[in-house]
């Protein structure tokens, strides 16, 4: 039996970010107005500022499901779905490149954006997807490992990586969809703005 529960290692916490070091900021945050943007309208309104967070959230759920169902696998009961262990890491690692597919697509065209304003995407969620990488790096020479050797399979260093970085990445997609909720987004962005927002 594993030593590593899929509880552990879905159980949200942002322990493995290492603290923030000291550093000036180059200009800070832009000065918001002293106000937020008004309650939406109607209904229209409503899915314009919810645009953001709904889709991130259709996303994210699928990287929840994907994680917990590789976890669940990497005892070895993948045999039991007529997988292989090459056939095994041939879905760790779609996972691994869809999950770095989405992060680069953030880190480049909507992070930027973001963070003009919302210092949570300069800082706290760079911060998050930097000590996620670090796990899915592990992960990736894991997969490699497997793949060429697949007589050297071990469920529980498999499971060892997911459980390190999994508490983070369900910290992250969690985290950063509540920043996109339309009562922050109104501290930072009008309805204009926010419909012009990539996403």
């Amino acid at each position: 039996m594993s030593k590593y529960s899929l509880a552990e290692a879905i159980t949200p916490s942002r322990k493995a970010v290492p603290p923030r070091k000291a550093k000036g900021r180059k200009g800070g945050d832009i000065e918001l107005p002293d106000y937020i943007s008004p309650e939406p309208k109607n209904a229209a309104e409503r899915r314009d500022w919810d645009r953001m967070s709904s889709r991130m959230e259709g996303f994210h759920t699928y990287f929840r499901a994907s994680f917990k169902q590789l976890f669940e696998l990497a005892d070895g009961s993948f045999a039991k779905h007529g997988l292989s262990v090459k056939d095994f890491m041939g879905v760790a690692e779609s996972f691994h490149e869809h999950l770095g597919f989405h992060h680069g697509i953030e880190e480049q065209h909507i992070f930027p954006v973001l963070a003009k304003r919302m210092p949570q995407f300069r800082d706290d969620h760079q911060e998050e997807h930097d000590a996620i990488h670090k796990g899915m790096d592990e992960l990736q020479m894991l997969i490699s490992r497997y793949r060429s050797d697949p007589t050297s399979y071990s469920p529980d260093d498999f499971r060892r990586n997911l459980a390190s970085w999994g508490p983070l990445l369900f910290y992250h997609l969690d985290a950063e969809v509540e920043t996109l909720k339309p009562e922050i987004l109104r501290r930072y962005w009008t309805i204009g703005e926010v419909r012009r927002l990539p996403m």
